[in-house]
C-alpha cells in the first residue's frame, strides 16, 4: 500500500511537472515589413524572394499545413513562414545554413510536396534547386550556432516570435576555427569557403565579412585595455545586435564560460523570460524547446544527437515526389 501511494504521488509530480513546463504559445503579433531586415544592402534580397515565390504557392502551402496541424492559428503559421523566408535570406547569402527550428523545417518540408511550385520558386530565387538534406553524416561543429545567430541578428532585426521559434541567440560561443579564418584570410578566401556564390547577395556579403572582421578588431583592442566590465548589459532584446561586439570578445577570450559572461550584458526581459539555455539538443544543429512536437529533421533525421537539416545548393536532398 506504502509502495503504491509512493509510485502514484511520484506519477502526480512528473505529471505536474510536465504542466508547468508548457511550451510557450507564439505572440498575435503583427509581422514587420520587409521580413525586418535591418541592412538596407541586404533588402533586394526579401523583394526578390517575395517575386520568385507565388501567391498561389504560398496559399497552398499555408492551406496544407493547417490541415496537417490542426492546432497551429493563422497566425501561427504566419509567424513560421515568416522565419522559414528570413531562413532562405540566409541561405541565399551564406553557402550553407543548418536548421534550428522543428517548427521552420516542418513548412520547408510541407513545401518540398508542391515538387514544381517549389522547382520553379528555387530557380527564380537562387537560379538552382535549394536542396533541403537531412545532415545524418555530417560531423557536428561546435559554434556553427552562434555562426548562424550572429549573421541572423546583423541582418534581421529579431522578433520576440523569433525567440520562441529558434531559441534564444547568442547562448554559445562562436566556433574558434571560424573566427580564426576571419581574422587571417582575405575577403575572396572567405567569400569562397563561406558565402554562396553570385552577385545578388554580394553587397551585404562584403558587410558581414568586414563587420565580423571589424568585431574582431574591437575586441583585441578591449582586451589590451584590460577593462574589468568591458560591456554592460543593454536595455531591450530589441536592441539584440549591439550585443554581437560582447558575443564576439567573449567567443575570443572568455570561451570556456562563455554562457556566464554574455548572461552579463543580457537585457533583464531575457533572463526573466525562462528561455535561457531553450535549445533542447546539443551539437551541430537541432531543434528547440519551443518546436514542432516532432522536433526531427524531415527523412527521418532526428534533430538530437547533433544531425540536423540544412540548406545547400547542390548534392543530394530530400524532396517530395
Amino acid at each position: 500500500m506504502i509502495v503504491f501511494v509512493f509510485i502514484f504521488g511520484m506519477a502526480v509530480s512528473i505529471i505536474s511537472g510536465n504542466k508547468g513546463k508548457r511550451r510557450p504559445r507564439l505572440y498575435a503579433d503583427e509581422l514587420p515589413e520587409g521580413l525586418g531586415i535591418e541592412k538596407d544592402a541586404a533588402k533586394p534580397l526579401a523583394q526578390h524572394l517575395e517575386k520568385a515565390m507565388s501567391d498561389g504557392f504560398q496559399s497552398n502551402i499555408k492551406n496544407r499545413m493547417l490541415k496537417e496541424h490542426p492546432s497551429w492559428s493563422e497566425k501561427h503559421f504566419d509567424w513560421v513562414f515568416f522565419e522559414l523566408k528570413r531562413f532562405f535570406v540566409l541561405s541565399s547569402i551564406l553557402k550553407s545554413v543548418p536548421m534550428f527550428s522543428g517548427k521552420v523545417d516542418a513548412v520547408w518540408h510541407e513545401m518540398l510536396m508542391f515538387t514544381r511550385d517549389y522547382e520553379d520558386f528555387s530557380k527564380k530565387f537562387y537560379n538552382s534547386f535549394l536542396h533541403h538534406t537531412p545532415n545524418m553524416e555530417i560531423v557536428p561543429i561546435p559554434g556553427e550556432r552562434a555562426f548562424f545567430d550572429w549573421v541572423y541578428l546583423q541582418v534581421f532585426s529579431p522578433a520576440r516570435n523569433s525567440r520562441l521559434i529558434w531559441g534564444e541567440f547568442l547562448r554559445t560561443p562562436i566556433e574558434q576555427g571560424i573566427l580564426h579564418d576571419f581574422r587571417t584570410k582575405s575577403e575572396g578566401e572567405l567569400l569562397a569557403k563561406y558565402f554562396r556564390d553570385g552577385e545578388a547577395a554580394r553587397e551585404i556579403q562584403l558587410y558581414l565579412i568586414r563587420q565580423l572582421k571589424n568585431d574582431i578588431r574591437e575586441a583585441e583592442m578591449t582586451f589590451s585595455k584590460n577593462e574589468k566590465k568591458p560591456f554592460t548589459r543593454i536595455s531591450s532584446s530589441h536592441d539584440m545586435s549591439m550585443l554581437l561586439p560582447a558575443a564576439v570578445f567573449f567567443s575570443i577570450y572568455e570561451h570556456d564560460d562563455y554562457s556566464s559572461h554574455i548572461e552579463e550584458v543580457l537585457p533583464v526581459e531575457m533572463m526573466k523570460s525562462g528561455y535561457a539555455g531553450a535549445t533542447s539538443c546539443s551539437g551541430f544543429a537541432c531543434s528547440t524547446d519551443h518546436d514542432s512536437d516532432s522536433g526531427s529533421c524531415s527523412g527521418g533525421a532526428n534533430c538530437s544527437g547533433g544531425s540536423s537539416c540544412s540548406s545547400c545548393g547542390g548534392g543530394g536532398g530530400c524532396g517530395g515526389s
